[in-house]
């Protein structure tokens, strides 16, 4: 969702300010340190809740400050948005009303981020490719969350039953509704996997990326495919209470990338893996403003150190074809008819 104006105070090095940005390519540039990648960390704050830099709210906030805030109005219907963080917490408001929930900040102002670490997406452990992929169903399955919000209940109870040792009738019970949406998350992300390769391949196409091979997306559940959901719970219940926890169901599964038949995160170069992992936000991007209510907006972070100048300028034109709103930070001013921003201590002129 474009942004017609973004407001931020107390984070980090960034004065206080308000910048009024394109509707299209708006581009931050500046020496390092100016404070470029902290204002597309606002953007990611308002719609994630959470940086994509820190762990601790500690660090966002500005020294000398007790708290940061970061506030926008959107294009659609003239929208605003605000979120406060302090130390204890945080709080948001939504076109004037207090919202305590971040899927609405994020079904708001959906997000796709590119940064100098997503290369993790392909080299990192399978929480981080199950966390994107249902990232991406949350925002064009209507009925995702509401599923995963079920079968995550559903596991806790599980596991707490596990522990206190309670019967095969008791856990039966248990697991005959966390099979049914178990198995319903199953079917909704090996689709939306069908659905993002074909995306992928297309992007590919379109920029003229050189990835090495063949790229193949794959959906692996997590328990034997030779069994239900229910079955495979039912068969590791001994197991299961040995340790503690539920082994089995899609809390475990995975999305595998392959090159060549081989795992990508083996097969593949570091850089070759930073595209990759490039190709796959960019078809996330793809699906999201394919199939999303609003429109997602792009925040790419110091795209020169990800892309070689041949897959930059392909990546340049494409964006500049797009309708969705882009923000991207690099050191320089690129010779491309983008909103410019320059920023130096903190303060964005522009």
């Amino acid at each position: 969702m474009s942004l017609a104006q973004l407001g931020v105070q107390g984070l980090r090095n960034l004065a206080t300010q308000t910048l009024t940005p394109a509707p299209g390519v708006n581009c931050l540039w500046g020496p390092n340190g100016a404070g470029k990648t902290s204002v597309l960390e606002g953007i990611y704050l308002l719609g994630r809740g959470r940086s994509f830099r820190a762990s601790q709210a500690a660090s966002l906030i500005q020294h000398g400050q007790d708290r940061l805030m970061v506030t926008a109005r959107l294009i659609h219907k003239d929208q605003r948005l605000g979120m406060e963080r302090s130390r204890e917490g945080w709080r948001g408001r939504i076109a004037g009303q207090e919202c305590r929930r971040i899927s609405e900040f994020a079904a708001a102002l959906p997000l796709v981020l590119v940064e100098p670490d997503s290369h993790r997406l392909v080299d990192g452990g399978p929480e981080v490719r199950r966390q994107h992929l249902d990232w991406q169903l949350f925002h064009v399955e209507q009925d995702y969350l509401a599923v995963w919000q079920r079968y995550a209940r559903l596991l806790k109870q599980r596991n707490m039953a596990l522990k206190q040792g309670a019967t095969n009738a008791v856990l039966a019970a248990l697991e005959a509704p966390m099979a049914e949406a178990g198995e319903q998350i199953n079917q909704l992300r090996a689709l939306e996997v069908e659905q993002t390769a074909l995306s992928l391949a297309a992007l590919v196409a379109q920029l003229d990326l050189r990835l090495p091979g063949e790229t193949q997306l794959r959906y692996r559940a997590g328990h034997p495919n030779t069994l239900s959901l229910a079955e495979a719970l039912a068969e590791q219940r001994i197991s299961d209470r040995e340790r503690g926890f539920t082994q089995r169901g899609p809390h475990r599964a995975e999305l595998v990338l392959l090159s060549n038949d081989r795992p990508a995160a083996t097969e593949m170069s570091r850089g070759q893996q930073k595209l990759l992992a490039f190709c796959l936000l960019m078809a996330q991007l793809a699906r999201l403003n394919e199939k999303a209510p609003r429109q997602p907006a792009l925040l790419l972070d110091d795209p020169v150190s990800e892309l070689d100048p041949v897959h930059l300028n392909s990546v340049y034109d494409w964006v500049s074809r797009q309708s969705f709103q882009t923000w991207m930070t690099m050191t320089a001013a690129p010779d491309r008819d983008f909103a410019l921003f320059h920023v130096e201590q903190g303060v964005v002129t522009g």
